[in-house]
């Protein structure tokens, strides 16, 4: 595998964006791999990474971008919002597709929980297919992390903990973005659709998924639900075995999808 770290031009600021490349070949299908609330490229247990590197083995491009403020990108917290993030992940798909050794018409999209909701509210680009992994794709309904509202009152932002031990700041941005960017764009995508689920996700109801895979009446979705995993498929424990799992039945959809 080849490994390329990019920065990719949006507005007034620049996405960090590793592409992992097969050894052999010289044009690739590829697939924008983006993370979840408050997360990285390389954060929740290196999930990203580990379904990176099986997209390689089996000959496509995995390119994994890190959300306005986090991770690599310096983009200010206070921006942090769908609005800024929409705007990043069109950035990052439109570079994808300007690369040389990158085949523009077989570019699809991966998301893991918020990365969902924005792979499903970017479905307005010419993506080859979605992959959403305990997405928050219920894209017409309000979903707001709790945090300290009499603090937002005072202060403008709220101090958040997340589960691997960070401290983050949440503004009211944040909220705001999420009320102004509802949508069902999902529902004019004609490409195919896979929504994997944890059915043990504490963090995010498992039946946004299922009640998405039911109610939708699409003919081009597909699901995986695995059973005994969390929110990261189990990823942040350090135990890969439903990672593998989900892998095992995610990554030849893709193959038989994106080429």
């Amino acid at each position: 595998m080849k490994e390329k770290l990019c920065f990719v031009k949006c507005i007034d600021h620049e996405v960090p964006l590793q592409i992992d490349l097969p050894d052999k070949g010289q044009e690739f299908p590829a697939i924008l791999l983006i993370h979840g609330f408050m997360s990285a490229k390389n954060l929740d247990g290196h999930m990203l990474q580990k379904i990176s590197l099986e997209l390689t083995k089996n000959g496509i491009a995995a390119a994994r971008m890190d959300l306005c403020s986090m991770g690599e990108n310096i983009c200010s917290r206070e921006k942090y919002g769908m609005r800024i993030m929409i705007d990043e992940v069109k950035a990052c798909f439109n570079y994808l597709q300007s690369l040389p050794y990158i085949s523009e018409k077989h570019v699809g999209m991966l998301g893991h929980s918020l990365g969902g909701r924005l792979a499903f509210t970017c479905s307005t680009l010419p993506a080859k297919l979605i992959v959403t992994l305990n997405g928050a794709i219920n894209t017409n309904v309000m979903m707001v992390p709790s945090y300290n509202k009499l603090e937002m009152q005072q202060l403008g932002y709220s101090i958040m903990h997340t589960s691997d031990g960070r401290v983050e700041l949440i503004y009211q941005k944040f909220e705001r973005d999420m009320k102004d960017t509802l949508n069902m764009n999902i529902s004019n995508f004609k490409n195919p659709i896979l929504v994997c689920i944890a059915a043990n996700d504490p963090t995010l109801d498992p039946n946004i998924g299922l009640k998405f895979v039911k109610n939708c009446h699409m003919k081009n979705v597909d699901s995986v639900v695995i059973e005994g995993a969390n929110h990261t498929f189990n990823a942040k424990t350090g135990d890969y075995t439903k990672l593998n799992e989900l892998n095992n039945q995610m990554i030849p959809w893709i193959c038989r999808n994106i080429k």
